[in-house]
């Protein structure tokens, strides 16, 4: 196998550098390519879009397929990934020049044309309000490599490049036959997704060989699949019937949050601020097993009292389909029953944009980790045409959803528990994982 050999690929193993230094001292495994991840997830796998807010699936393993022009450090500053350099202060605002030889898994040359597809790609799906503030790039006609993004200051504009968001595409993208710049290639089936080390990375090809993601029917087959050994990660836990023997917990954090939506279908209930008063009623200890975190503690309530209709949920994903039972259980009352209808996403979209329905469960996800990001995320996800403006403010998303027509019930986090020889996954980045041995 072949490392590669730019100074973004250091970057982006430099904690596996240092890992390999100290490990003499700390007893730290030095990384080693090889081996193969089996996962078995209750989520949907229809294909991988880094531009979109609602799939489980894409907020999971996008970062895995593209890269950004610029990421973030552990302190939160930006460096440059795909981009060349910083960007450089310009008469009309903001040049960013492209690392030269790039090349997508499936081989095709990425430049800047496919920067300025990708970008106008992510304004017009879950990048509407992160990218709102600037004016869409053009190709500096000086430079061949470079863009120009008008008015634009330098450092703004490396932090708002570093979304996952904003990852980059080549022109002509599919998410069935995702192509991208990322540690792995990604083959889409009916069965699952199979990924494996993307040799023309261009931060550093993997270590592992492969991960197969298969779907779950549900939780619970999720977690059998790892008690078993028929799985290395253990989805939510260590296992159905009694833990694995060695298993290890780890929480990667936050993905996004689990929303709910109402619709005109809700009458007067489908105010705005109504879905966060119902959200906020919702019992914490209800919910936790099923992967949310930083729930408040439950305010009292009347709970439902809009009229008996569909709670609308992706049926294409296990986890949010039982999320939603147990919300429709917490909030029903009599003569104001909801009853969970499970819909494709597609169709869900449809419902979306008409607003013809009465609630709705969703997910959202994460765009950056400050307060801009969360509220970019959550007008995007409620209302594109208010997502072009949105407030310039500093809140928390249950204050920024109380302006909305969606609710935020919880965070959803990646959590659960995995193999002892298996090595960096604490962070979910997934590129950057290795087994110490032969799994």
């Amino acid at each position: 196998m072949t490392r590669c050999s730019t100074r973004a690929a250091v970057r982006r193993r430099s904690f596996l550098a240092l890992a390999c230094v100290a490990a003499p001292v700390a007893g730290l495994t030095p990384p080693k390519y090889g081996g193969s991840l089996r996962l078995r997830l209750p989520v949907g796998l229809g294909g991988i879009d880094p531009h979109v807010l609602d799939d489980v699936a894409s907020a999971l393993f996008a970062p895995a397929l593209f890269d950004t022009l610029y990421a973030k450090d552990s302190s939160g500053a930006a460096f440059p990934a795909l981009a060349a350099s910083l960007p450089e202060a310009v008469p009309e605002g903001a040049r960013v020049s492209l690392r030269s030889g790039l090349r997508t898994a499936s081989g095709k040359p990425l430049g800047p044309r496919d920067v300025v597809f990708a970008l106008k790609r992510s304004a017009g799906s879950g990048g509407v309000a992160w990218l709102n503030a600037f004016v869409q790039p053009v190709i500096d006609p000086r430079r061949t490599q470079a863009l120009l993004f008008r008015g634009a200051q330098p450092e703004a504009l490396a932090n708002l490049l570093s979304s996952p968001i904003t990852a980059i595409v080549p022109q002509g993208f599919s998410s069935l036959r995702p192509d991208g710049t990322g540690a792995y290639r990604a083959l889409v089936a009916r069965d699952g997704i199979t990924f494996t080390r993307n040799d023309n990375a261009a931060r550093g090809a993997a270590f592992l060989d492969r991960i197969r993601a298969e779907p779950a029917r549900d939780l619970s087959e999720a977690l059998r699949a790892f008690e078993t050994g028929d799985a290395d990660i253990g989805w939510l836990g260590k296992g159905l019937h009694e833990p694995r023997a060695g298993a290890r917990s780890f929480d990667a954090g936050p993905l996004g949050w689990v929303v709910l939506h109402s619709g005109r279908d809700a009458q007067a209930w489908g105010r705005p601020g109504v879905a966060q008063q119902l959200a906020d009623e919702l019992i914490p200890a209800r919910l936790s097993h099923l992967g949310l975190r930083g729930m408040p503690a439950a305010r009292s309530g009347p709970g439902w009292g809009g009229p008996a209709g569909a709670l609308l949920a992706d049926q294409g994903s296990p986890q949010m389909l039982e999320i939603a039972a147990s919300v429709a259980s917490l909030l029903s009352r009599p003569g104001h029953e909801l009853t969970v209808t499970a819909r494709s996403r597609a169709e869900l979209s449809a419902a979306k944009r008409s607003r013809q329905f009465v609630l709705m469960l969703d997910f959202v996800r994460r765009v950056d980790d400050s307060p801009e990001g969360a509220i970019a995320a959550l007008y995007a996800a409620a209302d594109p045409a208010l997502a072009r403006h949105p407030p310039k403010l500093k809140t928390d998303p249950r204050t920024t959803a109380r302006a909305l027509s969606l609710g935020v019930v919880g965070e959803l986090h990646v959590y659960g528990a995995h193999l002892p020889s298996l090595i960096g996954l604490s962070g979910w980045e997934l590129g950057s994982c290795w087994f110490s041995a032969s799994p």
